[in-house]
């Protein structure tokens, strides 16, 4: 992830898709024909971002949500990002916002 004053914006990767349910966001990969259940509180970080909220903006939002310090929800988007993108369900992009 990048540092405070920059923001990165991410997409969906190839074959990858994604909707809300009862208890979390079910993440499909397509091509790997695998499949996560995201919960409570990753399953807010994967809406922030892929609804189109950089990075920045999304600790913002997410210190207000869970109650935490914006330092930790970095660190939550940081380790999901890493997670997400290992996996190969999100591509990350450089972009003001």
């Amino acid at each position: 992830m990048n540092t405070a004053s920059s923001s990165a914006h991410c997409s969906l990767a190839e074959g990858v898709t994604w909707l809300v349910e009862e208890h979390g966001i079910l993440v499909i990969d397509e091509l790997s024909r695998r499949s996560q259940l995201l919960q409570y509180p990753e399953a807010a970080v994967w809406d922030l971002l892929v609804r189109g909220h950089g990075t920045r903006r999304a600790a913002t939002l997410l210190r207000w949500i869970l109650a935490i310090p914006e330092p930790t929800a970095e660190t939550l988007i940081k380790n999901c990002l890493q997670e997400w993108s290992d996996a190969g369900w999100l591509c990350e992009s450089d972009q003001e916002g």
